[in-house]
């Protein structure tokens, strides 16, 4: 197991979450918001700590592959380029 991954699914379930706020419920600009602060906490990353996150991201992906696309498509979701 890629270390970190168990942090990384935690963080896609409070992100699939909040998505599904944003869409449907009455909280969607708080929910939007924790959003971009989600994003702009991960941009932070250095190089190091990105690859990490996209190794647990590939890992979560190959064990789900119901949601694989959905959690390969976060960096870019997020606005992580080159994440």
């Amino acid at each position: 197991m890629v270390q970190g991954a168990e942090v990384v699914r935690a963080l896609l379930t409070a992100i699939a979450t909040l998505e599904d706020l944003v869409q449907d419920g009455p909280e969607s600009h708080s929910a939007l918001s924790t959003l971009e602060g989600i994003a702009h906490e991960l941009s932070r990353m250095d190089t190091a700590e990105r690859r990490r996150f996209n190794e647990a991201l590939e890992q979560i992906a190959a064990e789900e592959p119901a949601r694989a696309g959905w959690v390969r498509g976060i960096p870019d979701a997020l606005g992580l380029d080159g994440c």
